[in-house]
């Protein structure tokens, strides 16, 4: 876990040749885990090497791994309330997406301005 966390800040501390590195290991000790696929591919698309991004995705094709569902969670009432983006199954959706909105509100009215200079590549 140690290097797999590593290997994911390689990215925004624009290490990319550590992060080859790392991974190189990586997929020796986890040859199933697409999570360091995918941290190594989000170092190269931020570095803009997107031939890279391109053959680790086929690479990922071929040994048939998929990146694995994220999820988020929400503690409302002390009781914690885990989703993934988009999904509208939970019982407690309605008053979930409320008390996002309503943080999302006071975080801007406190002057929060979300960061969105770089996206995760989904394979």
């Amino acid at each position: 876990q140690i290097l797999g966390s590593l290997l994911a800040a390689c990215r925004e501390h624009h290490e990319v040749e550590l992060g080859e590195y790392l991974s190189k290991h990586l997929f020796e000790l986890e040859p199933d885990n697409s999570g360091n696929y995918i941290a190594l591919s989000n170092a190269y698309a931020a570095a803009g090497r997107w031939n890279e991004v391109s053959r680790l995705r086929n690479l990922m094709k071929e040994k048939g791994l998929k990146k694995s569902t994220g999820c988020s969670w929400i503690q409302i009432g002390g009781e914690f309330h885990v989703f993934v983006a988009g999904d509208m199954s939970h019982p407690d959706t309605e008053e979930i997406y409320s008390t996002l909105a309503l943080l999302r509100q006071k975080m801007q009215f406190m002057g929060y301005v979300p960061m969105v200079r770089s996206a995760d590549i989904s394979c």
